[in-house]
């Protein structure tokens, strides 16, 4: 009897240990996934999808922070980041325009890195066109936490370094009302708003807060063969938690890949061909980040093909990973 009980518990262990093994092969989604990966695709974005908290996360850089006393005297910031910023006498006024005096604060951030663009989600580009900028730069004031505006004939003066200075840049402004698709805008008070090349620096002369831009036009030359750029990835990085950029090598550029819900791709506008870019994919899947680049040339299109794929297969990464890598375009 007692060498049966011994074999019947044998069984019983061996039909356990099976069944626990079993459970060790089954695979478990993460969270966010019960039901495995999503692969669709949205109309609309929300806040709460997984790659509006990817941009949130991706734009943790920090404003320079500042402040000058407004009175009838000049007021003048200089920054680390090699901005100098001169206010004139009695600058502010608040937005029901009365004016202010006394001390104000100054925020301040500018973008010449290339992955800094794709962090702040600040594109070089107005509508499909193409820009090389000679630098971004986003001013605000603030008194107790209320934005101000510039009193009326006031002009803001911004200077900085950056080389070699291009005669043919123009003035830009940040198109911040599709909070999906960042866009730079010719400014519409060219007299207002005024470049002045110097040797070795830009000088700016604006009314403008937020988000400016010195930049021009890539390629004005509208016969120059182009191509579109769609990264072929895997279907579970979607417009819902994917972002996908084309970064150029040789000139300060960086073009959003738009998803297009007919194709379920991200692909950007017209770009010129022969030019040596990089494909970027970032994506939030539940609680992980997922990092994919790849090098290519563009192509001049073939006949009845006008979109170069370009192979990106992203893999996990820290966000520390994902900033680093960034930080070398």
């Amino acid at each position: 009897m007692k060498i049966k009980a011994f074999i019947l518990i044998l069984f019983a262990g061996a039909l356990c240990l099976n069944a626990c093994q079993k459970d060790v092969d089954v695979f478990v989604p993460d969270p966010g996934q019960l039901n495995g990966p999503d692969t669709s695709w949205q109309n609309t974005i929300t806040a709460s999808m997984p790659v509006s908290i990817l941009k949130s996360n991706l734009s943790q850089q920090p404003v320079y922070l500042d402040s000058i006393t407004v009175n009838a005297n000049i007021a003048t910031v200089n920054t680390p980041l090699g901005i100098q910023v001169n206010f004139p006498p009695n600058c502010c006024t608040t937005g029901a325009g009365q004016p202010v005096t006394g001390k104000v604060q100054v925020e301040i951030m500018a973008i010449k890195k290339k992955g800094d663009m794709i962090r702040l989600n600040k594109p070089s580009t107005w509508n499909d066109s193409m820009l090389v900028t000679a630098g971004q730069i986003f001013i605000q004031l603030k008194k107790e936490g209320q934005v101000l505006q510039l009193a009326p004939g006031i002009r803001i003066n911004i200077r900085y370094i950056d080389l070699p200075v291009n005669n043919q840049m123009k003035f830009f402004i940040g198109d911040e009302t599709n909070a999906q698709r960042f866009n730079w805008l010719p400014t519409p008070t060219p007299s207002l708003d005024t470049i002045i090349m110097g040797t070795q620096q830009y000088e700016i002369y604006t009314r403008q807060q937020r988000w400016i831009s010195i930049a021009t036009l890539f390629d004005v030359n509208i016969i120059t063969p182009k191509v579109r750029v769609s990264a072929d990835i895997a279907p579970y990085f979607t417009n819902a938690n994917t972002v996908a950029f084309t970064v150029f090598k040789d000139v300060r550029s960086v073009v959003a890949m738009q998803g297009d819900l007919n194709t379920r791709k991200f692909i950007t506008g017209k770009l010129p061909v022969g030019k040596q870019v990089t494909v970027v994919v970032i994506s939030k899947q539940a609680g992980d980040y997922y990092l994919g680049f790849e090098s290519a040339v563009t192509q001049s299109p073939a006949a009845n093909v006008l979109t170069q794929l370009v192979r990106v297969v992203p893999i996990k990464k820290s966000l520390p990973e994902i900033f680093a890598y960034l930080s070398t375009l």
